[in-house]
């Protein structure tokens, strides 16, 4: 009773959708825009524009029609409209120099802070390129049971609290723009002009779940019967896959800082839900599922990391997940018992928790990696990927390359490619869980 009880608590907060939050209208006052929403919005993007000044956040989230208001203070317009699929684009056309501050989900929406940025603090926000959009969420929030969320065929194994937010009324349409509370920008401070140059993310490290260290989960991809991609030197994703997540589990038991588990350590078959119930069951601070790419066109090469979402990013994210997601039919795995679709509400709002850490390590991933190994175009984007879907484990799929492209190819079965993308992993792994 006290369960049915707390379902229907929780429908009656959240009072939207829990896919893809859609994005109804905009307001601004000097210092602070608004965001109206039907759902949470749980990660994003922000980056700066200069010739013309502009501020850009992306959203994964979606955009009935595009929305232009009229600006205020020192933001001359604003723009909403979709960018790509799954992802909504917000542009502030400036009239001088600002800084997004910070977002913030409460009862008004999204709101984001912005203050006046000298010249030379907003050429470095230009130089520093796309960064995470952390939001921070109201004060008035509730926790789920522990225990809540034990998988099929793995021990019930007791989720941390995750902390969420209901989201407010449904504010009115893209022509009547919302009213949120009066805010005044910050005053400009006094900043000595520098150098821009591009600063290294800052890692909070994690408290850990189980034991005295924190531990990560290193999933490689495919194996036994599921060969994965086939290379154009005739090997296979297996191989690869495998041969790096060893490399990184090494390079992390020689430090002795983190502990390290692999889904399998040898040439064999794990379903998907497999692969996550270990990373679950183990209490594991982070998961990585480590892979190799395919396409029919032999000049798409580079690297790339997804996170969960219930829309995928770009096309190519959308095809990857699809061919991925089929591991488990090539095993002949019963999808609906083996491994069965996260569709619940308390599993869909447990996995909002740990969306935006998800967000966080891909970032610190991409500052690791982007100097070890070449990446295809934007590092990271959004995809509904089965084995990222443990909604108590922050989770990211790496794509190391295209095994169909030669020289991804070559870089990815050599083993100095292999140990440039392990130093990279394991560098980023402790960054994000020690806090380094």
């Amino acid at each position: 009773m006290a369960l049915s009880r707390l379902v229907v608590a929780i429908f009656l907060l959240l009072a939207g959708p829990v896919q893809a939050a859609k994005l109804t209208g905009m307001a601004i006052v000097p210092g602070t825009v608004t965001i109206a929403s039907d759902a949470p919005v749980a990660v994003g993007h922000h980056f700066s524009l200069h010739g013309p000044s502009r501020l850009v956040v992306d959203l994964p989230a979606v955009v009935d029609a595009p929305i232009t208001l009229a600006g205020a203070g020192s933001v001359t317009q604003l723009r909403l409209a979709m960018f790509s699929p799954g992802v909504a684009r917000l542009v502030l056309d400036l009239k001088v120099p600002l800084v997004l501050v910070s977002a913030h989900s409460g009862a008004a929406g999204l709101e984001l802070k912005l203050r006046r940025a000298t010249e030379a603090e907003f050429v470095a926000a230009v130089m520093a390129g796309r960064k995470p959009l952390g939001i921070t969420r109201a004060e008035t929030d509730f926790e789920l049971p522990a225990g809540l969320f034990p998988d099929r065929g793995a021990p019930a194994v007791p989720a941390p609290p995750a902390r969420m937010t209901p989201a407010g009324p449904e504010l009115p349409a893209a022509t009547t723009p919302v009213q949120p509370r009066p805010a005044v920008a910050e005053p400009l401070p006094e900043v000595a002009p520098q150098l821009p140059t591009r600063s290294r993310l800052r890692a909070r490290g994690v408290k850990p779940r189980s034991g005295s260290k924190p531990l990560v989960v290193i999933d490689a991809g495919h194996g036994g019967k599921d060969v994965g991609a086939i290379s154009v030197r005739g090997g296979y994703e297996k191989e690869v896959t495998l041969a790096i997540a060893r490399a990184t589990a090494r390079r992390l038991e020689r430090s002795g800082r983190v502990r390290v588990r692999l889904t399998r350590d040898d040439d064999r078959f794990i379903p998907l839900g497999g692969r996550v119930n270990i990373a679950r069951a183990a209490r594991a601070d982070l998961f990585i599922s480590v892979h190799a790419d395919a396409a029919g066109n032999a000049e798409a090469r580079g690297a790339s990391v997804y996170t969960i979402s219930t829309v995928a990013s770009d096309e190519v994210a959308e095809r990857l997940a699809a061919r991925e997601n089929k591991a488990d039919i090539i095993g002949g795995v019963n999808l609906g018992i083996e491994a069965p679709d996260v569709g619940d509400i308390m599993i869909e709002l447990s996995r909002r928790a740990t969306t935006n850490v998800s967000v966080a390590f891909a970032e610190v991933l991409q500052e690791e990696l982007e100097s070890r190994m070449r990446f295809r175009g934007e590092f990271h984007h959004f995809a509904g990927f089965r084995v990222l879907k443990a909604p108590d484990v922050p989770s990211v799929l790496l794509e190391t390359g295209y095994v169909t492209n030669g020289e991804d190819s070559d870089f990815l079965f050599s083993g100095e490619g292999q140990s440039r993308v392990a130093d990279g992993i394991a560098r980023a792994v402790e960054r994000h869980l020690l806090g380094d």
